[in-house]
C-alpha cells in the first residue's frame, strides 16, 4: 500500500508541475465568474464616482490660434546685418518658451484687465497658503457674487500676482506640429469668449514682443554703427594723407605703376640676355667646328656653314665644270696647247676664289662668336645693375604697398559699415515679422473639458481592473478546498463524492444524522449513494468491509456523513456503525436517540460482551450501532490492544459493512492506530472550511503510519458556488424506490 501511495504521489507531483507550466485560462475565467458580482459592483461604484466627478467639474472651453513662425524673418534689404546663425533644432522650442513666459502672461493680463473680469476671477483657486479660519472661513460660504468681490480684492494686490500668473500659465498650451512651422496656442477657461480673447491676445503679445526686440536690437546696432563709422572715417582720412605725403616725398607713383616700370626693365634685359645667350651658343657651335677642322686637318669646305653658303656653292659648281673641261682638253690637246693653258688658268683662279671665300666665311664665324660673347657679357652686366637697383627700390615699394593696403582696407570697412548702417535704419523703420496668423481663435461651441464619457469610462475600467485585481488576490489567498479538483491537485487523492449542503425545511423536526432515512429522494441521499458506490467498487475483487471515516479536525461533518452513509449501506447488507471516538460520545443522543453508557470502550476492556453494546436501529432492520461508551483515560492503549483487534475480527464475521466514526487526525493519534486495523480509510473535508495545510498535514500523518486513504469526501458543499469554480454538479430530482 505504501508503494501505491508513493507512486500516486509521484504522479500527482509530475502532473502538478506540468499544470503549473501552462497558463490555465479556464481557471482565470472561473475566478472572474465566481466573483463577477463583486467585480461588477466595484466597477459600477467606480463609474458612479466618475460620473459624480465628471458632472461636478466646471466645463472648460478651449480656444486655439494657429501661427506660422518662420525661422528667418523676411528681409527688407539684401543683407540683414542682425541675422545670426539660426539653429533650427532649438528655434521652435525657444519660441514655445517665449510664448509661455511670464512676461507674455503679464502683458496679456494687463492688456485684457483679467484681474477685473468675473469670468477669470471666479475660476481662480483659493490660495494654498491662506488659512481658512475666522472671517475667511465665513466668506468661503458666501454667495458667488460676494465671493467675486472677495477674490477681486484679494487678487488686486501685488503679492497675489504670482498666483494669477501661475493660474494663467496652467491653462495655456503651446505646441508645434511635426514637420511643420505651425505653432498652436490654446487657452482654456470657463468662458468660451474669454478663451478666444486670451488666445488672440497671447499671439498679439508674442508678435509685439518680437517686433519690440527687433526694434531695440536695430536701435542698438544703429548706435554702434554710427560710432564705428566716425572712427573709420577719421582713420581713412589719416591713411590717405600719409600715402600722399610718402608719394610726394619719394617722387613715386602708385605701387602698380612702380612695379610695372621696374618689372618692364628687368623683363626686357632678361629677354635680351636670353636671346644673346642663344646666339652665343649657336656661334660657339659653329666656331668649335672650325677649330676642330683646323686641328684635325679636315678641309674647311666640308663645314656646314661653308656648304650652306650660296656663293661657295656657285664657285664649287664652276670649279667642277672647269675641272671637267680641263679633263676633256687633256684628252684632246697637249699641255702646251693654248686652250689647255687657258683652261688650267681659269681652274686655278676659281680655286683661289673658293679658298678665299672659305677663309672669309670661317673668319666671319670667329668674329660672330666673339661678338656674341661680348654682347652676352654686356647684357649680364646690365641685368645685374638693374637687379641691384630693383633691390634698392624694394623697400620703397613695400612701404608704398603697405600704405596703399591701409587706405584700401579702411575704405572697404567704411563702405561696408556705411551700407549696413543704411540697411539697419531701413529695417528698423519696417514692421515686417516672421510670424503670420493662420487661423485666429474663435469662441468654441463645445467644452473641451471635462470629457465626461472618457472620465466615466476610465473610472469604470479602473473599477473593473481593481475588482479583477482584488478577485485574483482573494482567490490567491484562499486556502480552503472548494472543488474536487482542489482535493486532487493539493492532496493527490481521488474524490469519492461531493455531499451537498443540507437545506432543512422549517418544519423538519428530525436530526441531520438520520436525514437519509427521512428524505430518501433528496439530492443529499443521491450523493451518499455515489460515495457508497465508490467505496464498494474501489476493490471489486475484495470489497472493503471495515471502513474508517476520519477528518483533519472536529466539526467537519464526519459524524453526519457516517450516520447517513450507514443508512445507505444498510440497503445493501447488514451494517454496523461504530462510534470510534473514545474521548467523547457522538452517537448516543442524535443517532440512537437515547443515552447509553456501555459501548466500545467497555467491550475493548473486556468488561461486557459484544451483544450487550450493539443496538439495533428501531426503523431500519439492517442497521446496528455501537456507541463509544464511557470516556476512557487511555484510548490509544485500548485501540492498540489485541482484544480490540479480535473484536474487529468477530464483527467482520457478523456484518457485511462496518463503518467506524473515528477521532480527527490532527488533535489525536487514535485514527493512526485504527487505520492499520481497517480495510480502507475515508477522509472527510468540509468545503470552504478545511484548509490545505490541515488536510496535507493529516495525509502526511497517515502516510507516516503507512496508511493511504481510499479517497476523500467533500462535505457540506455549495453546489451553485462550485459551479462558479468550474465544477459542474447539478441537482436533480426524480422518483425512485428504496433499495
Amino acid at each position: 500500500m505504501t508503494k501505491v501511495f508513493e507512486h500516486e504521489a509521484m504522479q500527482h507531483a509530475q502532473q502538478k508541475t506540468a499544470d503549473d507550466e501552462e497558463i490555465n485560462l479556464l481557471e482565470y475565467w472561473q475566478v472572474i465568474r465566481r466573483r463577477s458580482r463583486a467585480i461588477l459592483s466595484l466597477g459600477f461604484l467606480a463609474a458612479l464616482i466618475g460620473t459624480l466627478v465628471a458632472f461636478s467639474l466646471t466645463p472648460l472651453y478651449r480656444a486655439e490660434i494657429k501661427l506660422l513662425v518662420e525661422p528667418d524673418a523676411p528681409k527688407v534689404v539684401s543683407v540683414d546685418p542682425l541675422q545670426g546663425v539660426n539653429n533650427i533644432l532649438f528655434f521652435y522650442q525657444t519660441q514655445y518658451d517665449i510664448i509661455g513666459s511670464r512676461s507674455i502672461a503679464n502683458n496679456v493680463i494687463e492688456e485684457l484687465g483679467l484681474e477685473r473680469q468675473a469670468a477669470f476671477i471666479n475660476a481662480l483657486p483659493v490660495l494654498q497658503d491662506e488659512p481658512v479660519s475666522g472671517f475667511n472661513a465665513i466668506l468661503k460660504w458666501l454667495p458667488a457674487s460676494w465671493e467675486l468681490v472677495k477674490k477681486s480684492d484679494k487678487v488686486s494686490n501685488e503679492e497675489t500676482r504670482a498666483t494669477v500668473v501661475e493660474y494663467f500659465l496652467e491653462n495655456l498650451s503651446v505646441k508645434g506640429q511635426k514637420n511643420s512651422q505651425i505653432i498652436n496656442i490654446a487657452y482654456e477657461s470657463p468662458d468660451p469668449t474669454l478663451s478666444a480673447q486670451i488666445a488672440n491676445a497671447i499671439s498679439d503679445a508674442y508678435i509685439e514682443k518680437g517686433l519690440n526686440a527687433q526694434f531695440e536690437l536695430n536701435r542698438k546696432a544703429s548706435g554702434w554703427l554710427t560710432e564705428r563709422l566716425a572712427d573709420l572715417r577719421t582713420k581713412l582720412e589719416l591713411s590717405e594723407q600719409t600715402l600722399r605725403n610718402y608719394l610726394n616725398k619719394e617722387q613715386l607713383v602708385d605701387t602698380k605703376s612702380f612695379s610695372s616700370i621696374a618689372s618692364g626693365k628687368l623683363s626686357g634685359i632678361t629677354e635680351a640676355l636670353i636671346q644673346a645667350q642663344a646666339r652665343r651658343a649657336e656661334a660657339s657651335i659653329r666656331y668649335d667646328q672650325v677649330k676642330d677642322a683646323q686641328i684635325t686637318g679636315r678641309s674647311l669646305e666640308s663645314l656646314q656653314a661653308v656648304l650652306q653658303n650660296n656663293f661657295v656653292q656657285g664657285l664649287k659648281e664652276e670649279q667642277a665644270k672647269l675641272a671637267r673641261s680641263v679633263n676633256e682638253l687633256e684628252e684632246r690637246y697637249g699641255e702646251k696647247h693654248p686652250k689647255m693653258i687657258a683652261g688650267r688658268a681659269d681652274l686655278r683662279e676659281t680655286n683661289r676664289r673658293l679658298r678665299q671665300e672659305v677663309k672669309k666665311i670661317t673668319g666671319g664665324i670667329r668674329r660672330d662668336y666673339e661678338a656674341a660673347v661680348a654682347n652676352e657679357t654686356e647684357l649680364k652686366r646690365l641685368s645685374q645693375e638693374i637687379q641691384k637697383d630693383a633691390r634698392g627700390e624694394k623697400t620703397k615699394e613695400f612701404k608704398l604697398a603697405k600704405l596703399e593696403r591701409d587706405v584700401e582696407t579702411n575704405r572697404q570697412l567704411y563702405e561696408v559699415l556705411l551700407t549696413r548702417y543704411k540697411e539697419t535704419n531701413l529695417t528698423g523703420k519696417s514692421d515686417v515679422t516672421n510670424i503670420t496668423i493662420v487661423d485666429p481663435a474663435t469662441p468654441p461651441l463645445e467644452p473641451s473639458k471635462p470629457k465626461k464619457k472618457l472620465i466615466i469610462a476610465v473610472a469604470l475600467m479602473a473599477g473593473l481592473i481593481l475588482g479583477l485585481l482584488l478577485a485574483f488576490i482573494l482567490d490567491y489567498l484562499e486556502n480552503t478546498f472548494r472543488t474536487p479538483e482542489d482535493i486532487e491537485n493539493k492532496l493527490g487523492l481521488p474524490i469519492l463524492g461531493v455531499i451537498p449542503m443540507l437545506e432543512l425545511e422549517k418544519n423538519y423536526s428530525g436530526s441531520v444524522e438520520r436525514f437519509a432515512f427521512d428524505n430518501p429522494q433528496s439530492p443529499f441521499v443521491e450523493a451518499l449513494n455515489g460515495v457508497r458506490t465508490g467505496i464498494m467498487f474501489a476493490n471489486i475483487d475484495e470489497p472493503a468491509k471495515i471502513i474508517m471515516v476520519t477528518s483533519s479536525a472536529a466539526n467537519e461533518g464526519k459524524t453526519t456523513l457516517c450516520s447517513n452513509l450507514a443508512l445507505t449501506f444498510s440497503h445493501t447488507g447488514k451494517t454496523l456503525l461504530i462510534d470510534g471516538d473514545l474521548r467523547k460520545q457522538q452517537h448516543s443522543k442524535n443517532i440512537l436517540q437515547r443515552n447509553t453508557a456501555k459501548g466500545l470502550a467497555e467491550m475493548a476492556a473486556g468488561k461486557i460482551d459484544i451483544k450487550e453494546c450493539i443496538l439495533k436501529d428501531v426503523d431500519v432492520g439492517n442497521l446496528f450501532y455501537m456507541n463509544s461508551g464511557a470516556e476512557s483515560l487511555k484510548p490509544l492503549e485500548l485501540l492498540s490492544s489485541k482484544r480490540f483487534a479480535q473484536l474487529l475480527t468477530k464483527l467482520r464475521e457478523h456484518f457485511d459493512h462496518i463503518i467506524i466514526d473515528s477521532a480527527p487526525v490532527l488533535p489525536v493519534s487514535d485514527s493512526l492506530v485504527l487505520g492499520n486495523l481497517v480495510d480502507e480509510v475515508v477522509m472527510v473535508i468540509r468545503a470552504d472550511e478545511t484548509t490545505h495545510a490541515m488536510a496535507q498535514e493529516s495525509v502526511k500523518r497517515l502516510a507516516s503510519a503507512h496508511i493511504v486513504p481510499l479517497g476523500v469526501v467533500l462535505q457540506q458543499a455549495d453546489l451553485k458556488k462550485m459551479e462558479d469554480y468550474g465544477s459542474h454538479y447539478y441537482t436533480y430530482g426524480y422518483g425512485y424506490e428504496n433499495e
